[in-house]
């Protein structure tokens, strides 16, 4: 199964995701990876209905979105591709722990919120964001800040997230 796109943003399917990223990668699949929605059927119905019909979206957990996108039983076809969605750099990261490969992680949106400090428009990151994302870093995968297609990407390095760390 092709990862057209692995995106961490915590507005999960909205706007950006179904008419930028869709409409330009052309997915089969949405895949949702947050522990809490997967666990609230009302939440993941209406996920769900915020994507045009011809692409499946899948919520689950972490482990469930592991073996969705693993080459096991249950896991989705090899010739079909998808987007993914964490809300956080530690959910990417556990993914990446768990074996799913990564090598380029789009990071959408990271909303201001208690205790996180500016990286980049659009992304706010606290301790625990720098660390998770240092170590995809370190795991190899390659981080961009990009909105959506067309735009600039931003490369998110190590010097540029030690910029921040300087500053405290």
């Amino acid at each position: 199964m092709p990862l057209l796109l692995a995106r961490i943003d915590d507005r999960f399917i909205h706007g950006q995701v179904t008419v930028g990223w869709c409409r330009k990668l052309e997915p089969d699949h949405i895949v949702l990876c947050n522990d809490e929605i997967a666990a609230d059927p009302w939440q993941r119905r209406v996920y769900a209905s915020s994507v045009p019909p011809r692409i499946r979206v899948w919520v689950r957990d972490r482990a469930g979105t592991a073996a969705l996108l693993g080459d096991g039983p249950g896991a989705l076809p090899p010739d079909e591709g998808a987007v993914l969605l964490t809300g956080g750099p530690a959910d990417m990261l556990d993914l990446a722990r768990r074996g799913v490969p990564l090598p380029a992680v789009n990071v959408g949106g990271m909303h201001i919120g208690g205790g996180k400090r500016e990286l980049l428009e659009s992304v706010y990151v606290d301790r625990a964001d720098l660390a998770s994302l240092r170590a995809l870093l370190a795991a190899g995968s390659r981080l961009t800040a990009q909105t959506v297609p067309g735009t600039r990407a931003v490369e998110i390095d190590r010097a540029l997230l030690d910029t921040l760390e300087e500053a405290r």
